[in-house]
């Protein structure tokens, strides 16, 4: 099993080590554009269900925009947030996990 490190401002992780295993998400929530994930979640995956462009805000208040990621798989993407401006997946085709 692979093992990464975890950011110390990561609250929601649930882990008291510095370790955190790759198997995937434990938790997940529908993405609303412009909008903090679920109860401040920190998403540390990101599902697609449809190849297109993703922007989204990072952990440390930067965004990013990625061109033309995979349909039907969870991307470990840090996240706080999608946007709409640079997005062209449908808000019912991405899910947050942690």
């Amino acid at each position: 099993m692979r093992e990464i490190d975890v950011h110390s401002f990561d609250p929601q992780s649930g882990v008291t080590t510095q370790v955190r295993s790759l198997a995937g998400p434990i938790k997940t929530g529908a993405v609303t554009y412009d909008t903090v994930y679920t109860n401040s979640e920190f998403a540390r995956w990101i599902y697609v269900g449809t190849t297109g462009n993703l922007s989204y805000v990072k952990w440390d208040g930067t965004t990013e925009t990625l061109p033309n990621l995979a349909s039907g798989v969870w991307h470990p993407i840090p996240s706080i947030m999608i946007n709409t401006s640079g997005t062209t997946i449908a808000a019912n085709q991405l899910r947050w996990g942690s």
